[in-house]
């Protein structure tokens, strides 16, 4: 596009905001040069003390055991989308660390990396996904700006639940408060109920029974209110302790002939799950001063419940909560009914810039409804420019932001982060060339690559500059395009080139091509 033309199509505003990017891009540059060459296997950012002001690290981890078209596919959404560089845990391992064999793999494999970390590391942000089942949908500085509004806010309403008298959230390792965040599941599995990570679990969620359809206990009604353990994000300290009691858990209650003994998201649920009962014994004995009656506390099942053996010096508070309303987990079981591909092209009449979509689906079924609006965040609609404009030059024209179709949960209204297919995979299969950003990834891959490179700043969030943890290898002999790119394996594995990861599977990456099975 001639820059004449591009000029008659920018407004002042416009204007304005492309002089500021131009300034952070100058910054940015002079902040980042490209790196030097190392050995070091894993090519960590090392220019955070060339930014002003504080600075923590965004770690991207991917368990991964092998080879497959969609962990390609998951690693081509993150690298498009600008988030940190993969490290696939777990890749080509064997015995009790090989995923193939055990889901347990995924919670040895992410413990040894992170008792890899330094201390410095502890206020890192860790996101950890399933390798063959998640696509990204939005940005990765959207991304963190909603798990600070979203801990900071459940944390406060538990300091009040715990008896404090302001909105600060509570201090000290064991109070009560929010920052590990889980996806969401509309059942507890596996189906326990006498399981303490199915019954302890909190009753108010925030969102009133029937929002998901009429209450009758069918899964797709179901309210989110249990725990996913394929997408997890939270601070690095608390994601070490958490995993470590975990890894307890099954040590302790471990039975090879449990039908669901390889199952990790049962023993982090039960971890939850005992957490949650003491919080809610703590709280109930602030009114009951003795004996509290299980049925009247958690009043949910019909069933005997298995009580967890929690002793007055035991610790049960690791700061888990559920992103119930998936501001950036998606879990697809039972919400195939609740997503819909929304263009954000409708705007208010004050000035015309706020935009929305209108849903005109009757979910809760109520009667006399109402069609209503869900409104695009501005900084999702600014994130998502900003990327589009990197493939400008090769592409020509963009797409204005509200001519894209977003895939939004239109029971919460967000237009969620990730999608973790739960399940078959035959939605995520079709999801893939759907996704506003499938038409340019080959482009944005290109466009990525002196950012991957350099480790520049992904996020303004918390009062702190975000850096990515991992950077493309400086050491390979290839600098430009897709091959450019890769992941890591590992802490000690080394670097996996994308021509190595990928090059097999172009073809569903790029062209949006699916074999003929769901394996």
């Amino acid at each position: 596009m001639q820059f004449s033309n591009l000029s008659n199509r920018l407004s002042r505003w416009q204007w304005a905001g492309l002089g500021s990017l131009f300034v952070i891009a100058f910054i940015t540059l002079i902040q980042y040069p490209t790196a030097t060459s190392r050995s070091d296997p894993i090519s960590v950012s090392k220019n955070a003390d060339k930014i002003s002001g504080p600075v923590s690290k965004f770690h991207l981890l991917l368990p991964a055991s092998g080879y497959h078209f969609r962990l390609c596919r998951a690693l081509a959404s993150a690298i498009a989308l600008g988030y940190p560089v993969s490290v696939l845990n777990g890749w080509m391992k064997e015995g009790d660390l090989d995923a193939s064999k055990t889901h347990l793999a995924k919670v040895r494999t992410v413990m040894q990396y992170l008792d890899s970390l330094p201390p410095s590391s502890d206020d890192d942000l860790v996101l950890m996904i399933d390798g063959y089942d998640v696509v990204f949908q939005i940005p990765p500085d959207v991304l963190i700006e909603r798990y600070f509004d979203i801990t900071k806010a459940a944390s406060a309403r538990l300091a009040l639940r715990a008896g404090g008298n302001s909105t600060e959230s509570l201090t000290g390792d064991e109070a009560p408060r929010q920052t590990i965040l889980f996806g969401p599941e509309k059942v507890c599995y596996p189906v326990d109920w006498g399981r303490v990570g199915c019954w302890a679990v909190p009753q108010d969620i925030g969102i009133p029974r029937g929002a998901f359809g009429p209450d009758d206990g069918q899964l797709h009604h179901n309210l989110p209110r249990w725990l996913n353990s394929g997408t997890i994000m939270g601070p690095a300290k608390d994601m070490r302790l958490m995993f470590a009691a975990t890894l307890d858990r099954i040590a302790q209650h471990y039975d090879p002939n449990h039908d669901f003994s390889d199952s990790d998201q049962m023993y982090m649920s039960d971890v939850w799950g005992v957490q949650e009962y003491a919080r809610s014994m703590n709280e109930l004995r602030e009114y009951f001063h003795g004996e509290v009656d299980l049925n009247v506390a958690f009043p949910t099942y019909d069933v005997e419940k298995v009580l967890p053996n929690v002793t007055p010096d035991q610790k049960t508070e690791y700061h888990i909560g559920i992103d119930y309303r998936s501001g950036l987990f998606q879990t697809r079981a039972g919400s195939d009914h609740i997503l819909e591909m929304l263009t954000y092209n409708e705007t208010t009449e004050v000035n015309g810039t706020t935009t929305f979509a209108t849903v005109s689906q009757n979910i809760p079924e109520t009667p006399n409804f109402t069609p209503y609006k869900i409104y695009l965040p501005s900084n999702l609609a600014s994130s998502i420019a900003r990327i589009l404009r990197l493939v400008e030059p090769a592409v020509g024209a963009i797409p204005n932001v509200t001519e894209l179709r977003l895939e939004t949960n239109v029971v919460t209204k967000n237009v969620y982060g990730l999608f973790h297919s739960t399940g078959g995979k035959d939605y995520i299969d079709k999801l893939w060339t759907q996704l506003w950003f499938f038409p340019y990834v080959r482009p944005l891959f290109e466009a990525m690559v002196p950012a991957l490179q350099s480790g520049r700043a992904i996020a303004f969030a918390d009062g702190r500059t975000w850096v990515p943890s991992h950077t493309l290898s400086t050491n390979s002999s290839v600098t430009e395009g897709v091959n450019a790119t890769g992941a890591w394996a590992d802490i000690d594995g080394g670097w996996l080139s994308w021509h190595e990861l990928c090059g097999a599977f172009e073809a569903e990456v790029f062209d949006g091509y699916t074999p003929p099975m769901d394996d």
